[in-house]
């Protein structure tokens, strides 16, 4: 649920594009939020043992890192965007089985 929950919050994060409205407030809680679940899940060995989880994990490091380099205020670059997009809908197969 938390794993949905982060995926569908990336996603729209992803999707925003240059001078879209809030992109920095959305791009810093997004930050949060993803390291506040890595920190969380990451204890768990069953769920830091699951594809979805390695998948969420691999996209919320390429996300913050984005943020990391460039800040909030920039989108991603179309080739990160659709390498994410990609990663989320291995994430969201994982997560229904």
């Amino acid at each position: 649920e938390d794993a949905a929950k982060v995926r569908n919050h990336m996603i729209i994060a992803t999707g925003l594009g240059k001078g879209a409205d809030k992109m920095e407030s959305f791009g810093k809680n997004m930050k949060k939020e993803m390291v506040d679940f890595v920190s969380y899940y990451r204890r768990f060995p069953k769920v830091a043992g699951k594809p979805s989880f390695s998948t969420l994990y691999t996209s919320i490091n390429v996300l913050a890192g984005h943020y990391t380099s460039y800040g909030f205020k920039y989108p991603l670059p179309e080739k990160r965007r659709k390498r994410l997009y990609q990663e989320y809908a291995e994430i969201d197969k994982s997560l229904k089985r």
